[in-house]
């Protein structure tokens, strides 16, 4: 008897002594159970990478935009030279406009401006009309001039 009183005894003092730290714990804030750690070598690694996503992707995002600012200029000026090209090819390489002296100049909005010298009117009508029908021209400016026959010569 004396041994089961001595174990009613420690259960009784374990019971008291979980209350108690149970009422202990009850009473403090969680803040003073639970203490912040220090951040250990892979938390401070993935919050470093997760500033270096950040700025990669802000550095991203201002490259981007000035790239497609940069390509539209780009874009522009090629289309500018194309019409140019394409106006050239057109002219330049007609057979009865190959002796014709004759400068190409796009100004924007895609007006072609024609400079220079042909031999006669109809030659100037063919260099206006295929101007006028090449892809991307929207305008064009006639500033050719027929060359003046020496007396005598035939057209």
């Amino acid at each position: 008897m004396h041994l089961h009183r001595h174990h009613s005894r420690r259960r009784a003092l374990a019971v008291a002594a979980a209350v108690i730290l149970g009422m202990t714990l009850a009473a403090r804030p969680a803040a003073s159970i639970a203490r912040p750690q220090e951040p250990g070598p892979v938390e401070r690694a993935g919050e470093q990478l997760d500033r270096l996503l950040g700025d990669l992707q802000r550095n991203f995002r201002d490259l981007s935009e000035d790239v497609r600012r940069r390509f539209a200029e780009a874009q522009s000026h090629v289309e500018g030279l194309g019409v140019e090209a394409r106006v050239y090819s057109r002219i330049h390489w007609d057979k009865a406009l190959s002796e014709s002296e004759i400068a190409i100049e796009v100004q924007p909005g895609n007006v072609v401006v024609l400079h220079g010298t042909v031999a006669d009117a109809e030659l100037r009508r063919k260099a206006v009309r295929l101007a006028v029908e090449t892809v991307g021209v929207d305008r064009v400016q006639d500033n050719l001039h027929v060359a003046e026959r020496p007396e005598g010569e035939r057209p």
